[in-house]
């Protein structure tokens, strides 16, 4: 590989691992859960943030599935600043996306499981029987 190539592949590895990280974080992923979804141990998912070591495609792919992102914005080099609105709702959004990914590792009776506890906590709420500490806001 020639000098050039080594230059651009490194430059190009940076910035995909500053915006798989800038995702990841967004939706609260901690680096061990989200490896874990990526089949890497964190340390080699540390390597591909900080852009010492590029992603392999198939791991590309599986971060553009799990987080519901363009391949393109991965490479984008201006991750534009966002918003307070945007901010905001990437935030509120950011729990609901990380358990719907969750979700999608789940067995079937695990899925019941947590249907039914989700239907037992809204069922609490409405009669006010939940600890205040226990209200989600």
């Amino acid at each position: 590989m020639s000098n050039r190539a080594s230059e651009t592949k490194k430059r190009l590895d940076k910035i995909i691992g500053k915006n798989i990280r800038r995702e990841r974080e967004v939706r609260r992923f901690r680096r061990d859960e989200f490896a874990k979804i990526l089949d890497l141990t964190p340390s080699h998912l540390g390597l591909i943030e900080r852009g010492v070591r590029g992603a392999t495609p198939a791991t590309l792919e599986k971060v553009v599935q799990s987080l519901n992102v363009s391949i393109d914005g991965l490479f984008s080099e201006t991750g534009r600043a966002k918003s307070a609105r945007e901010r905001h709702n990437a935030n509120s959004g950011a729990y609901f996306q990380k358990v719907s990914t969750l979700m999608n590792l789940l067995a079937e009776h695990e899925l019941q499981l947590i249907a039914h506890t989700i239907e037992g906590l809204m069922a609490m709420r409405k009669t006010e029987d939940m600890p205040e500490t226990m209200i989600l806001r």
